[in-house]
């Protein structure tokens, strides 16, 4: 039976995510004319990608390099690209072919290069049934757009299935395939029961009946609170991710998707079947890491159950009309059950700011200035922007050694057993980087490798009374020879230890504060001077610490006192030495000078900010909230000045891009989001090409320039234990510094994977 109508419930997912589908691992053939079948990639992936232009998308075939690998030459010489593109197209002859040695796709370039040549992948034996299926037909939808220039979801099955050519009876493979001089041998037959077990998986998937059958994991259901108010009613299609297939399954079609009000800013989302039959009930809450698309018409949304496990459900509205309802009435509902506070006394320009958060296809305005590309080469410059920079960083990244030897994971475990965990980390811009536990901080110094080899151990951390310090905050100062530190016990203190010493050495009083929570440079890269002044916050205050004045370390001038109930938790400074201040409201403040008022206060969203930091050159901004990342542009289009130096006009607040896990992503995880400060790469004359977070276990890395373009797709590492922080190393992005509770690493950020790799590996767990 057909597998069309059992996979054709499949949602593509939010226009950010470039990649469509993917075959994580297979090999790529080469079919000429009276030549043998040769072996062109021995590794490689293939992935289906969107491009720049609506309902265009690619084909592409990425080599997959091994440890020690050289560059692939043909036999002439030549070098290989490491990447084949073929645009889909219903006259590339894509069929899927099924034989005794596995399964394979084969199609025809359509490029003038390719005439006369056929291509093949072939899919490694751990591909599933279900993501071979999912490929196929993914490449028939794309297929049916390009015809039709419209999207394929409404399109009836026959309509794809015109695109399928039935498989002929396959060619029979010979035992050795000519391959180029420089590769390894062909890769060997599947062992009779892998055979035997991969087309037992296909004809489960080909009997819809069978596959309709599989129970699909659903969450209990929830009593709702009696008593509720409705404060919007609409009609929907529900679905269900399922993460056997890497699909979201339709539950129930025509479903009443109602928000209700239970109380004094409390609310519930309520979904019941035709019947009255409730499906879902869930409190409104900032860990639902909602998802709101207008161009796939779907709200998409996490949900916990009481043992904690994590669903994410999705909602498809009949129309964009009916999702911008749904869509402005969540974000009021949302904004009164974080805030405790009436939307009536949001603003109407700050009410939009709030909405657009939720919206994952924002429309982007230009990030950096280019020139106007053909639509053939600004589908390439799309997805390979700055190509001869990122050829140049490869050539760089290829000098190191792929391999992370023992000492590039190095253990920090301090002597005494006292149970204490590592809980701060500090990367120097020489060669070291710090890491803190309980009352003793771990030296690591960095090798040419960019790895870590442990240095030494700074013990016994201890104030001049003998009192240990346990640091809660750290900062390097004076060129990385001294780090300054704050103890949660003693807030109007901060101690100056000096690292070659190895003792705190000076104490620095500042009474009046309410206490010092947080430390920041005068500017962004002033430790890497002998600058003696620094940035200080309180919960209501931002003050100058200046050690070279007697008794209070406070400059009285550069003191600005605000108003109780600002609870300040975060700052970051420009190269200039402007300051962005975060408070614990969501609020964020823009300010050229201390002391003085803001230029820019950017609207109160309601989650706390628990880490800002701020591109060299004070043009971006981004704030870490718990299950969320803002990325701010504050450079205004119209008078080209920053945020930090004037205001923005009412009605022409800078949008944010929110970055987030995709709620699929969320529960494949089986664990709620709850990210670590996100922090920009750094370095003197460096650009921000790479931003770093974390989450759990799990270590996340977003494409700063791709970001920029409208493209959210991440890669991740996952590691075995929480991670604790994480960090650049100075001057450069290759190499992300990770502190975990017991451990220090070095992680090469070639080794983090594909969203779809890690989704696979997570499963694996």
């Amino acid at each position: 039976m057909n597998v069309f109508k059992s996979l054709g419930k499949l949602i593509w997912g939010d226009e950010s995510n470039p990649e469509l589908v993917q075959i994580t691992s297979g090999q790529f053939y080469i079919h000429k004319p009276s030549i043998p079948r040769k072996c062109i990639y021995i590794d490689s992936m293939a992935t289906i990608r969107r491009t720049s232009q609506p309902h265009q998308y690619l084909l592409a075939i990425n080599r997959v390099f091994e440890e020690g690998e050289d560059d692939l030459q043909d036999e002439s010489g030549e070098d290989l690209d490491d990447e084949k593109v073929f645009l889909i197209d219903g006259a590339m002859q894509f069929r899927k072919v099924v034989a005794t040695t596995g399964t394979s796709f084969t199609w025809r370039g359509l490029a003038s290069e390719d005439a006369g040549m056929e291509y093949e992948f072939v899919c490694d034996d751990d591909t599933t049934a279900f993501t071979v299926n999912n490929f196929e037909i993914t490449t028939y939808q794309c297929m049916y757009e390009r015809k039709h220039q419209k999207s394929h979801i409404n399109a009836e099955d026959e309509a794809i299935e015109e695109f399928e050519i039935k498989t002929r009876k396959p060619k029979p493979v010979a035992s050795k395939a000519s391959t180029s001089k420089t590769s390894a041998k062909a890769p060997t037959s599947a062992s009779a029961a892998r055979i035997k077990k991969e087309k037992e998986s296909v004809q489960r998937v080909e009997s819809e009946e069978e596959y309709d059958s599989q129970e699909i994991d659903k969450p209990a259901v929830r009593t709702m609170p009696s008593g509720s108010e409705a404060v919007v009613d609409i009609v929907g299609e529900l679905n269900l991710f399922d993460a056997r297939t890497n699909m979201f399954m339709t539950q129930a079609d025509d479903v009443r998707c109602r928000l209700v009000r239970d109380g004094k800013f409390s609310y519930w989302l309520l979904v019941t079947a035709k019947d009255g039959v409730q499906q879902l009930a869930q409190p409104l809450e900032p860990r639902m890491n909602p998802v709101f698309s207008q161009k796939h018409v779907s709200f998409i949304w996490n949900y916990f159950d009481d043992k904690h496990n994590v669903f994410s459900w999705l909602i498809r509205f009949k129309d964009v009309i009916t999702l911008s309802k749904f869509q402005g009435s969540f974000g009021e509902c949302m904004y009164e059950a974080i805030n405790k506070e009436a939307w009536s006394k949001v603003s109407d320009v700050d009410q939009e700011y709030m909405i657009k958060t939720y919206q994952d296809d924002v429309e982007m305005k230009d990030a950096d200035s280019s020139s106007q590309y053909s639509s053939e080469e600004e589908e390439e410059e799309e997805y390979y922007p700055d190509e001869e920079q990122e050829e140049e960083e490869e050539e760089e990244e290829a000098k190191y050694d792929e391999e992370e030897s023992e000492d590039e994971e190095e253990t920090f475990v301090p002597s005494g057993g006292d149970g204490a965990k590592n809980s701060q980390l500090a990367v120097g811009y020489k060669d070291r980087s710090f890491v803190v536990r309980g009352n003793k901080i771990g030296v690591f110094k960095h090798n040419d490798r960019d790895g870590l080899d442990f240095s030494t151990t700074i013990k016994n951390l201890s104030n001049n009374k003998g009192r240990e310090v346990n640091p809660s905050k750290v900062l390097l100062h004076e060129q990385d020879t001294s780090m300054v530190m704050i103890d949660p016990r003693d807030l109007d203190t901060a101690y100056k230890m000096d690292l070659e010493y190895g003792k705190i050495v000076e104490e620095w009083n500042m009474p009046g504060t309410s206490g010092v929570l947080n430390l920041v440079g005068d500017s962004k890269y002033s430790h890497l001077t002998d600058n003696k002044t620094m940035i200080g916050l309180s919960k209501d205050a931002m003050f100058r610490i200046d050690p070279r004045l007697s008794g209070s370390k406070i400059v009285d001038s550069q003191m600005k006192q605000y108003a109780k109930g600002n609870n300040f938790t975060a700052a970051a400074t420009t190269t200039n030495g402007s300051l962005a201040v975060a408070g614990a409201k969501g609020d964020i403040k823009l300010l050229n000078d201390l002391g003085k008022n803001a230029k820019t206060a950017l609207p109160v969203l309601g989650d706390p900010i628990l880490g800002l930091d701020v591109t060299g050159n004070g043009r971006w901004v981004i704030a870490t909230c718990k299950n969320y990342i803002l990325l701010i542009d504050v450079l205004n289009p119209e008078n080209k000045r920053l945020g930090f130096d004037a205001s923005f006009p009412a009605k022409a607040k800078p949008a944010p891009i929110k970055l987030h896990l995709k709620p699929e992503h969320v529960a494949a995880m089986k664990q709620p989001v709850s990210f670590t400060p996100a922090r920009f790469n750094t370095g003197v004359n460096e650009e921000e090409k790479t931003i770093v977070a974390s989450t759990g276990p799990y270590v996340i890395t977003w494409n700063f320039r791709r970001v920029k373009n409208g493209h959210y797709d991440y890669q991740i590492k996952q590691y075995s234990d929480d991670v604790v922080a994480d960090n650049f190393k100075f001057g450069q992005d290759r190499s992300i510094i990770v502190a975990l509770p017991h451990d220090v690493t070095a992680l090469p950020k070639r080794n983090l994977s594909s969203l779809a790799d890690a989704i696979i590996q997570t499963r694996k767990k």
